[in-house]
């Protein structure tokens, strides 16, 4: 009686000893034949875990490969108001890879060949949806009649990661003059993973 008496505490330390230890001691038991001790069992865990994570490990991308890559064209037209700027969105990070967290656009602008400038945002908040927008439009009201302006975009995820800058798209607005839509293919260009720019005054 007392035997059975002192094989209860153990039985009952066995069975609160955590899922991972009693597992471990039934595994080394199986296979030798003898008791494991907890300590033992501990240390059986700690010697397997960093295998295991090493199989989870993935390789980690450099950020000029997880920018976006540079959008493909921009558009602009003449209105009674202002100029329609229009581009494609872009699908792929730089690397060729789906990309799903494209965050926004920022719209550059620059008037008579002065330096580019930040004029607007454009956010994007269809992430994770199976149809998503492929055209984006800014209107621009901010127009002095017959002067040349020069439009390009850049594209940014939603960790912060911006592409390159668009070719520039050139117009002069006149809006007396019949609509006349421009359209400039994007020049080729090293992608920035992260950029500061100033919001035009």
């Amino acid at each position: 009686m007392a035997a059975a008496e002192g094989e209860a505490p153990r039985a009952r330390a066995s069975r609160s000893a955590p899922p991972l230890v009693r597992a471990a001691r039934v595994l080394v038991a199986t296979l030798t034949g003898a008791a494991l001790t907890a300590a033992a069992a501990v240390a059986l865990i700690a010697c397997t875990l960093p295998c295991a994570g090493c199989a989870r490990k993935t390789d980690v991308k450099p950020p000029q490969l997880v920018a976006p890559h540079t959008v493909t064209e921009v558009s602009l037209t003449t209105l009674p108001d202002g100029v329609s700027v229009k581009w494609t969105r872009p699908t792929k990070y730089v690397d060729g890879t789906n990309m799903e967290d494209l965050g926004g656009f920022v719209v550059e602008r620059s008037r008579n060949n002065e330096q580019f400038a930040e004029l607007a945002r454009v956010p994007v908040t269809d992430q994770g949806r199976f149809q998503k927008v492929t055209r984006f439009d800014y209107v621009d009201k901010q127009m002095l009649r017959g002067t040349t302006y020069h439009y390009r975009i850049v594209a940014f995820t939603t960790d912060g990661y911006y592409s390159a800058p668009s070719g520039p798209a050139t117009i002069t607005w006149d809006p007396q003059s019949s609509p006349s839509p421009s359209t400039t293919p994007a020049a080729s260009a090293s992608p920035r993973p992260h950029r500061r720019a100033k919001k035009e005054s």
